[in-house]
């Protein structure tokens, strides 16, 4: 079901020229290991890693796509920690739009093969994604290199593509669809917070009353800290995460994300990136649910207020998985470094 079912844009403009790849309505399945072993008998699973492009960032991308289509533009700039280029990128190419991706140094290489397979130019930026002052020029660059004649700057956060962003909303009409509004807590992980955000505004637009909670690594804690803590804005931060598509050094959507999750009672959760290594491996062994690192986070954030008593066992909490395991080869060598693969003789199987 595309997210197009969700749209609440009926411009006829936009309707003639709608993109899809066939993203959208991702699985909803109940945890049968990890969740009974923390006595959460309603731990629920997002499964985005069943769009496209292997990410929840193709709600985006249709969403920005289109929009670029009906209007005419003929260069997509953008940024990107790996999974918005890939989306871009293949998006661009069903659209005949070019396509030009900034990407953070450490990029995992397996998602910038990814945007190049699709046929997007593709470079890295030094210190982009790590230190917040290059990290702020980067966007800047790129917001000048996106305001030529025909080209538009696509990056996945409201303060620079609200219209893209509207896209990623549809998780949460998916989810309140799936739950039959029997909804609680949503842990949603947290880079520039344009996801976390994206669920918050979506429950208000169907009147879901559902706590969004924002995750974020240890070492890149610009919105969830803050969040938690009770003050009103987000800070910028030197990230030494190595968690890959969220080492956002800059605020971005972060205000904005404290200023609408904690109506809903939602609030911030930091945890370690060994948490999250260890969660990642737990969800592929032991639920058969093989995710990013990122993917990883909403869950271990969710668990630790489980333990911690912040959380009533018997609620419905939902975790936003969020990018395939192929996205991250690394953290798959990591996560099987205990194992080997031998080449033996036939008559040596037993």
């Amino acid at each position: 079901m595309s997210i197009w079912r969700w749209s609440e844009n009926r411009d006829a403009l936009l309707e003639s020229h709608r993109l899809t790849l066939g993203e959208g309505g991702t699985a909803l399945i109940r945890s049968r290991t990890l969740g009974p072993q923390a006595g959460i008998e309603n731990l629920w699973f997002k499964l985005e890693t069943g769009n496209p492009s292997g990410s929840y960032k193709d709600r985006f991308a249709a969403s920005a796509v289109s929009h670029m289509q009906a209007e005419n533009q003929h260069t997509c700039v953008a940024t990107s920690s790996g999974n918005t280029g890939a989306a871009l990128a293949a998006y661009c190419a069903a659209a005949g739009i070019r396509c030009r991706i900034a990407v953070v140094e450490g990029a995992p290489v397996a998602k910038l093969q990814q945007m190049q397979a699709y046929g997007a130019d593709v470079f890295r930026v030094k210190g982009f994604g790590l230190e917040p002052e290059i990290t702020a020029k980067t966007f800047e660059r790129l917001q000048d290199l996106g305001s030529g004649v025909g080209h538009a700057v696509q990056i996945s956060a409201y303060h620079y593509s609200p219209k893209g962003m509207a896209g990623v909303e549809s998780i949460s009409f998916e989810l309140n669809a799936q739950l039959d509004g029997g909804l609680d807590h949503v842990f949603s992980p947290a880079g520039g917070g344009g996801l976390t955000l994206a669920v918050a505004r979506g429950f208000a637009k169907c009147d879901v009353r559902a706590a969004v909670h924002c995750v974020q690594p240890e070492g890149n804690n610009t919105i969830a800290g803050r969040l938690r803590e009770g003050a009103a804005i987000a800070q910028a931060t030197d990230c030494t995460s190595q968690i890959s598509g969220l080492q956002v050094a800059s605020v971005i959507d972060g205000n904005e994300v404290i200023q609408e999750c904690r109506p809903t009672g939602g609030t911030g959760h930091l945890v370690s990136d060994e948490e999250v290594w260890r969660w990642q491996r737990s969800m592929a062994r032991e639920e058969g649910i093989f995710c990013e690192p990122a993917g990883a986070v909403a869950l271990a954030g969710a668990l630790q207020a489980i333990a911690n008593g912040e959380i009533a066992k018997d609620a419905n909490i939902v975790c936003l998985v969020t990018g395939s395991g192929f996205k991250d080869i690394a953290s798959v060598e990591r996560m099987n470094a205990d194992v080997d693969c031998p080449a033996i003789e036939w008559s040596s199987i037993v």
